[in-house]
Order: structure tokens, then C-alpha cells, then sequence
């Protein structure tokens, strides 16, 4: 496990850290994928979390010189990776949803949504094995622990869906939930927020530049961050092989989520119900091992880019 040393000492180059935000970004913002799945994979995400916690830390760290100097390290990886997950997010949910007046979601074709979630659904089915392999005992209660993080994402992915006019006040706790769900590989924020009714309004206030709204929003995700990653990292330390045991089960829960085949797949529709497989199913295996083969690609990339700060 990445001690906060560790992190402090080791980082990715601006260019790396901006490509994995636009990986993890582009993640995000499809209902059934997390981008703590991919900060897994590429191997940034114990120091993703441990950066997040010591930019929290900021009155304590602004007082002495190593403080600062976790800081400006932190900093060096969180800049270059939040640009790349705001613009991967904006794209990639204006592709989704778009703005009020956007009618041409590409989820919504029928022939293109299964293959989307067929490449991510082959991508985190290779993953599943990344927080498993950093287990450094796999006792009885290891699987125990795996088998209720299965349950709890299994059971996730299958809870009904709100409906119904989003008063703003409630993107605040929208965004608490959803920024907490994120930063756990294999469950994802995006599908909560559908689950809650608040994807398509949290969308379209970002599209539609409606500040009052997204500013909710981003005020609950600054909550969430402030309750949930102190709890994380407390985990990470205490109880490691635990905590990745979890959220192994997690990412195998999460497959329910990513089944490639719905009855709807437009996100301003709420349930995105599965469905049984039909005609595209040989594309959708293809895309599936495309995911995989970017899994591979992804690990042997994190290898090359992490440098010595």
C-alpha cells in the first residue's frame, strides 16, 4: 500500500496525470461506471485519495515546510488530472444528455448504446483482479469481505430510479452521494444520480451555464469530499486488505449495472432496465475485448509514466 510518504515522493508527469483525468472524466459521467475503477487501474488510486486528503488539509499543511511541500506534490497530480476530468465530463455528457434543447443523445441509439457499455463492461470485468492482486493475505474472511462488497453493489444497481421534477436544493446532497460513490472502484455516481432523479438536471445545468444550480451541486460535492475521503484513507491504512477485498466485490457487483443490453438507455428516462442479448451481440463482444485490451494497455502505461518527483 502507498503510504502518504509514498505519495508525496512519487507522482505522474502534467501530461500523464491530464490523460487520466480525461479517462477517468469520460468514466464518470457513463451510469455504471467509476472512475476510481480507472484511477485503480492506471495504479494513481491510493495517491488520488491521499492527495484529495491533504489538500483538506490545508490549514494544517500551510504551517510548516514539509506540509507545503505535500501540498505542492498533491497539487502537481490533482491540477492537471481535475482539468482533464471537467473537460472529458462536459464532452462526454454533452454527447450523453447535452442541454435542454439536445435531443441527439447518443445513448439513446440503439445500435451504438450496447456497444458502449459492452466496452466497459469487458474493461471492468479484466479489473476486477487489480484490487484483488494488492491483498497481501487472501484468508476466508477476505472472501467474506468481497462477498458483501458483491452484495451491497449487486443490489446498488438494481434499486428503482426517482422520477420527477429536481428542486435545487436537493443537487446538494446529489452531489455528496455522488462524488462519495465515485472515488469507490466499481460503483458509480453518475448511475446514482440517475437512481435519484438528478443526472439530466445536473447535466443540463452544466450545459446551460445555470450557475445557482451546479453551484448546489459542487458545494455538495465539496461535502462529500470533506466527510468521505478522511473515512477512505483512514480504511486504506487501517484495514488494507479489507478495504480492497470490498471494493473488489464492488467492481464484480457493478457488472449488473454495465449489462450491455437495456430496455431504454436515455439517461432523461430513469431505469435503464436490462434486457436480453439481441443482433449486436458480435459487436458487443468485440467491444468488450476492446475494453480488456485497454485495461492491459492501461496497466502497462502506469508502469512507464509514474516518475520519481
Amino acid at each position: 500500500m502507498a503510504t502518504d510518504a509514498d505519495t508525496s515522493r512519487r507522482t505522474l508527469s502534467p501530461p500523464a496525470a491530464l490523460g487520466s483525468g480525461v479517462l477517468m472524466g469520460g468514466a464518470d459521467a457513463i451510469p455504471g461506471v467509476s472512475g476510481g475503477t480507472i484511477a485503480l487501474i492506471l495504479g494513481i488510486y491510493e495517491r488520488f485519495i491521499a492527495a484529495i486528503g491533504t489538500v483538506l488539509a490545508l490549514p494544517k499543511n500551510l504551517r510548516d515546510p514539509e506540509g507545503r511541500r505535500k501540498l505542492g506534490a498533491a497539487l502537481r497530480l490533482l491540477v492537471p488530472l481535475g482539468i482533464g476530468m471537467f473537460l472529458s465530463y462536459i464532452l462526454v455528457t454533452g454527447v450523453l444528455v447535452g442541454g435542454e434543447d439536445d435531443t441527439d443523445a447518443l445513448m439513446k441509439a440503439p445500435g451504438t448504446a450496447p456497444l458502449c457499455y459492452g466496452f466497459f463492461f469487458g474493461l471492468v470485468l479484466l479489473s476486477i483482479k487489480e484490487p484483488w492482486r494488492r491483498l497481501r493475505e487472501r484468508t476466508a474472511a477476505r472472501y467474506l469481505f468481497a462477498a458483501l462488497g458483491f452484495l451491497a453493489s449487486f443490489l446498488f444497481a438494481g434499486l428503482p430510479y426517482a422520477q420527477g421534477e429536481v428542486a435545487t436544493w436537493m443537487l446538494l446532497y446529489g452531489g455528496a452521494g455522488a462524488i462519495s460513490v465515485m472515488l469507490l472502484p466499481g460503483v458509480s455516481g453518475s448511475l446514482l444520480l440517475v437512481m435519484l432523479g438528478q443526472y439530466t438536471a445536473v447535466v443540463q445545468a452544466l450545459h446551460d451555464r445555470d450557475v445557482a444550480r451546479f453551484g448546489v451541486f459542487l458545494c455538495g460535492i465539496a461535502i462529500g469530499l470533506a466527510l468521505f475521503v478522511p473515512l477512505l484513507r483512514s480504511l486504506l491504512r487501517s484495514a488494507h486488505d479489507r478495504t480492497m477485498a470490498v471494493l473488489t466485490g464492488l467492481m464484480a457487483g457493478s457488472l449488473r449495472a454495465l449489462w450491455p443490453w437495456k430496455q431504454s438507455y436515455d439517461p432523461k428516462a430513469g431505469q435503464l432496465s436490462n434486457g436480453a442479448p439481441d443482433d449486436t451481440l458480435p459487436w458487443v463482444i468485440v467491444a468488450a475485448v476492446a475494453g480488456a485490451v485497454l485495461v492491459y494497455l492501461l496497466s502497462r502505461l502506469e508502469k512507464r509514466t509514474r516518475i520519481e518527483a
